[in-house]
Parts: structure tokens; sequence; C-alpha cells
């Protein structure tokens, strides 16, 4: 025990002085505290007032109709049907896309389509050798191609 003695030491203090010493104290960590409380408030996100919220969803909105707008105006300009940008992402590319729907339709129909036969419309013909045609002639090569033997009779 008479170790513990010779460590601890006395300090004899007044009233007003053990008082001081504690405000002192106290005020330190106060102003560490409240350094510390300032720094994490400059650190979070200032609160936005209802009117910048306001603001920011009225602008969101209008971007989003600027480009529902843009992506109907660039279908309607490939001759795509408008109702397809309720399936579309706005950033679409509107040139790619339709030539992937024109190659599907052509595919499909190549694939199902009706394929006519019996007729040929390659048939060439001068106007010499209309005039030298007798009417039997003209009439069996109207009835093969209606649309030449008329721009030949001039119709």
């Amino acid at each position: 025990m008479s170790e513990e003695n010779q460590n601890t030491e006395t300090i004899t203090m007044t009233k007003t002085e053990y008082d001081k010493a504690i405000q002192s104290a106290e005020d330190k960590l106060r102003t560490t505290y409240s350094k510390q409380i300032k720094e994490l408030q400059a650190k979070l996100p200032r609160e936005k007032s209802d009117e910048e919220k306001d603001y920011e969803n009225r602008l969101a909105k209008l971007e989003a109709k600027e480009k529902r707008l843009n992506l109907i105006d660039s279908l309607t300009s490939k001759n795509i049907d408008k109702s397809f940008a309720d399936y579309l992402k706005d950033d679409v590319d509107v040139e790619k896309f339709g030539t992937a729907i024109d190659n599907l339709v052509n595919a499909k129909l190549s694939e199902s389509g009706f394929k006519p036969s019996g007729h040929s419309n390659n048939t060439e013909i001068s106007k010499d050798k209309w005039k030298k045609m007798n009417y039997h002639e003209k009439q069996d090569f109207y009835e093969k191609n209606p649309e030449l033997a008329k721009k030949m009779m001039g119709l």
C-alpha cells in the first residue's frame, strides 16, 4: 500500500478553482463536439425545398415527353407505325430497327407469302413490232400483259 500512496499526488483546490477546472473541461468537450457536428452537417447533402423538387420533377417529365416525341418523329419518318414508340426505349436506333423489321417481314413473306406464277412481266416489245402485229396477236399479248398492251395502244 505504501507504493500506491507514493504514486498518488494530492492537489488541494478551492471550490471556485475546482468549478473553473470542471467548466474548462466541459468547454473543451463542447467545442470539440461542435466542430465535429459542423463538419458532419457540411458533408450531408442540402435538403431541397418543395419548389426545387417540383421543378426537377416537371423538368424530368418534359425531357421524357420530348424524347418520346423525337422517337415518334423518327419512326414516322421511316414509315414505321408510331405505336411502336410505346415498346421502344428513347435511345433506340430507328434506322436499324426499321431495317430489322423489314428483314423480318420479307423473310416471313418469302416463307409463306403468295408467289404468283403463270405470267411473265418480262415481255419486251417495241412500237414497230406492235404495229406489225395483227389483231389476233395483239389480243393474245393483251391477255398476257395488259398494262404494256394499254401503253402501246396509247390508253
